[in-house]
């Protein structure tokens, strides 16, 4: 429904375009001409403008009635674009509201789904009680699968059953201790694995909870296709469900098609 209003709605703003070209902008100047020209004419401003418009019309100045035509489309066409351009941003920041105020008990009670993942750390094994480079690969492709779907969370430092473990073991492999320097690390890997125009799309909180502290990654749907490179190689992620899946090269063009037509 709604593609079929803006189907709509964006031609009709082009016809607007034509219309301001023929009827407001030629007469506009057209009224600056009776002034610079007007000595020696016998008629009104509004005489003067009227004969103009009508030669116009008439095709017996096509050139004149061609040029306001096409400059009204194309500023009918360039209305377009800014409406286009102002509806995704202001789509984007409204969900970026509605994510903020939502509160962090509520958000961990909820469980993980398609638009919410959590993760125990972003680089450390708790298993193998060290630094493990893979688990910073399976965080960015979660957040390469929210920037092609809808947009969601991550809350890192909170395991897979909801039970908090906060940042601590984290914030030991830093030089930099605390969550500027988490911050800091988090996005050099996402401009650095999914490229920097990617920043723009994450949103980087801290809460404290229960005592421990917990990173949470709010994700904007990305107006484009993004790629997680993986051994050199770019990879496309979807969420599906509460998980993230890589497609295959059809599946992605097809998918690519029918999101970002």
């Amino acid at each position: 429904m709604i593609y079929m209003r803006n189907s709509i709605r964006y031609p009709l703003v082009i016809l607007v375009g034509f219309f301001f070209g023929i009827f407001i902008f030629l007469p506009i100047n057209e009224f600056t001409s009776y002034f610079e020209y007007r000595r020696g004419l016998d008629f009104s401003v509004w005489q003067f403008i009227n004969i103009q418009l009508w030669r116009a019309l008439t095709l017996q100045t096509p050139i004149k009635f061609f040029f306001y035509l096409l400059f009204g489309g194309l500023m009918g066409v360039i209305s377009v674009l800014l409406m286009s351009i102002f509806r995704k941003r202001n789509k984007l920041i409204d969900q970026l509201r509605r994510e903020l105020d939502k509160n962090l008990s509520a958000i961990i009670a909820k469980g993980e789904s398609d638009d919410l993942e959590f993760k125990s750390s972003f680089r450390y094994d708790y298993r193998q009680q060290k630094v493990n480079k893979a688990l910073e690969s399976v965080v960015i492709k979660t957040l390469a699968g929210f920037m092609n779907t809808q947009g969601g969370s991550l809350l890192i430092g909170v395991a897979d059953d909801g039970n908090i473990v906060g940042l601590e073991a984290d914030y030991n492999t830093l030089n930099r201790k605390d969550s500027d320097g988490y911050t800091q690390l988090l996005m050099s890997s996402i401009a650095d694995k999914i490229g920097t125009p990617a920043c723009k799309l994450v949103k980087i909180l801290f809460h404290i909870h229960d005592g421990k502290e917990v990173c949470r990654i709010i994700v904007l749907p990305s107006p484009m296709p993004v790629y997680a490179r993986e051994d050199n190689e770019p990879r496309f992620y979807i969420r599906t469900g509460s998980g993230t899946r890589e497609m295959d090269i059809q599946e992605a063009i097809a998918f690519i098609k029918s999101k970002w037509r």
